[in-house]
């Protein structure tokens, strides 16, 4: 609800301080007095079209700002809705709206003080008050809003929250059909080189650490020669008198092997005269053993040293396929190996893709399926409702003054050629609310045309096709204030009473603020403002102030035109005390 209004220099309106009440507000006051000004001065602040005269003549800007308590939860603190401002707010707290207006037509927005652009204030202001009298800003002009209205009345929002969970299943299933089938179609190319590159990986059949063992070998071969010959001249030096082995650059007997055996039997000699030489005998016995095995496995070396060029060409060959191999697909074994598997999963998730597609294509086909008959379900249900919505509007357009309104809750499917879901032969357009458009139509007369609300030519009766909408859907509206203007035109006595009596039972479940020339309708208000034109030096301006209990019996008695007398006043507080 609203709680405050500022204005400043808004049209004749210099400085105007209000404070609302939560239930029903009503403003009254001469014709021309300004009451409209100040109702237009709120549809400024909640997104409404500046007129290009509404600053004040002499002021470089104008000003409004309310102070809003707003219903909890409400629907614009979801952080989808983008606006910061009031995600971040509390809806124990009041929320701040501010708009100023330049002389040039330049806007500043503010939500709890935060700069917003103009359409980010009218959706907020959307959801926090409903102006009718006006053919702007209305929410039961937005058809939009005569489904989910339907809907909430009807009690069908599990059904419509099923059917919109099939909606978005359906979504997800084609937009990863359509993925999938994209990538089939750009990536044939991309199956034959997988296919290659797989082909000649398999075939290389690499494994890891095999380049290291394979470079290692290459080298032994390539200097088999010169390794045959250097240990032959190794074994030589220690031990060349064995086996044939020719000394190179020696005597047989002056090898390693042989000098130190003519050592070892001079020393076991010497023992046998000093037994303190033994230790050192041993010890050159254990030498000698050493370096015998020392010579016997380097002439087993000798003899395995191999000249083979066919090997030393196949080792030669098989680094420089492993060389190409990673020029192509990694710096190393591992790295090839392990993209290796990568293009196998890739190849096999392409090979197995048109699979896929058919198990997407039958969850789509199955999804459609359930979504049709939800989609038919609540359809029916919807019409079964909305017979009963047109007859409870009728109903209320009655008892304000409409005898003759016929009211209709159009419920239509959305027939589309290219479709979603097919029922009955005939394709329909399907969208997270199903697949009908609901729009209320009306025709205020005897044999006119049923027409949408917003071609509704009076604003009167504008205003009181609304106040009947609003009392049959008030448990389900969720919009905490209501704004009419207008809504007496054309009507008096028995059907302005009521008209009052509607207001206010409106009001005990959202705040009302009306203006009204009628002091039956004036007399229910629980906060009653005057509004006047006074004349302030050379200037003209607009004033507003909440009456107190004796100016309300005053401000009656002008409105029944009467003069202030004894029976005038005692008919107005009657008039009052009824209420």
């Amino acid at each position: 609800m609203i709680e405050t209004i500022s204005i400043r220099n808004i049209a004749l309106i210099d400085a105007l301080e209000l404070e609302l009440a939560p239930g029903l507000n009503i403003f009254t006051g001469e014709t021309g007095a300004g009451k409209s000004v100040i109702l237009r001065a709120i549809g400024l602040v909640l997104g409404q079209r500046a007129p290009a005269d509404i600053v004040r003549s002499g002021s470089d800007s104008a000003f409004v700002e309310i102070g809003v308590m707003p219903p909890a939860p409400l629907p614009l603190w979801d952080a989808s809705t983008q606006l910061d401002a009031c995600a971040t707010a509390d809806t124990k707290d009041t929320v701040i709206l501010s708009r100023r207006i330049t002389a040039n037509g330049r806007n500043r927005c503010r939500i709890n003080g935060r700069l917003v652009n103009l359409k980010q204030l009218q959706q907020l202001g959307n959801w926090l008050v409903d102006i009718h009298g006006q053919h702007e800003h209305q929410s039961l002009f937005r058809t939009e809003t005569h489904l989910n209205l339907l809907d909430d009345f009807g009690g069908s929002s599990e059904a419509r929250r099923h059917v919109s969970k099939l909606y978005q299943q359906l979504q997800t299933l084609q937009q990863e059909a359509d993925n999938l089938t994209h990538q089939l179609k750009t990536s044939e190319r991309e199956k034959d080189l997988l296919e290659f590159e797989i082909q000649e990986l398999t075939d290389a059949n690499l494994s890891e650490g095999e380049e290291e063992k394979l470079t290692a070998e290459a080298r032994v071969l390539n200097n088999a020669e010169k390794l045959f010959e250097e240990a032959t001249a190794a074994y030589a030096h220690i031990d060349g008198s064995k086996r044939g082995f020719i000394d190179v650059g020696t005597s047989s007997n002056s090898s390693a092997l042989s000098r130190l055996r003519s050592s070892a039997k001079t020393l076991a000699k010497l023992c046998e005269l000093d037994e303190s030489l033994s230790g050192f005998s041993n010890r050159l016995d254990s030498t000698l053993y050493e370096l015998e095995d020392i010579a016997s496995h380097i002439q087993q070396y000798a003899n395995t040293v191999e000249f083979n060029p066919t090997r030393l060409t196949e080792v030669t060959e098989r680094l420089a396929l492993i060389s190409k191999l990673r020029r192509r697909y990694g710096n190393t074994i591992s790295e090839i190996l392990a993209y290796q598997e990568e293009a196998s999963h890739r190849l096999a998730d392409l090979q197995f893709g048109s699979e896929k597609i058919e198990r997407l294509q039958t969850q789509i086909r199955e999804t459609k399926s359930e979504a049709e008959q939800a989609c038919i379900a609540l359809s029916a249900k919807r019409k079964h409702v909305a017979e009963r919505l047109s007859r409870l509007v009728e109903r209320e357009l009655r008892t304000l003054g409409m005898d003759k309104a016929d009211f209709w809750v159009s419920v239509q499917p959305i027939q589309d050629a290219g479709g979603a879901l097919q029922i009955d032969d005939e394709r329909y357009a399907f969208s997270a609310s199903g697949i009908d458009e609901v729009e209320f139509l009306i025709s205020p007369n005897v044999g006119s045309e049923a027409r949408p609300l917003v071609k509704i030519a009076s604003g009167g009766e504008i205003s009181r096709v609304m106040l009947a909408l609003k009392t049959v859907l008030v448990q389900v509206d969720s919009i905490p204030t209501l704004l009419f203007d207008e809504i007496d035109s054309g009507i008096g006595g028995k059907v302005a009473d009521v008209v009052g009596k509607k207001l206010k039972e409106l009001a005990e479940f959202a705040q009302v603020i009306c203006i009204t020339h009628l002091p039956q309708i004036a007399r229910f208000a629980d906060r009653h403002f005057r509004v006047e034109k006074e004349v302030v030096g050379e200037e003209t301006l607009i004033t507003a102030k909440p009456l107190t209990a004796a100016e309300r019996v005053t401000e009656i008695v002008r409105m029944h035109g009467g003069k202030e007398t004894e029976i005038g006043l005692a008919h107005a507080r009657e008039l009052l005390d009824r209420t």
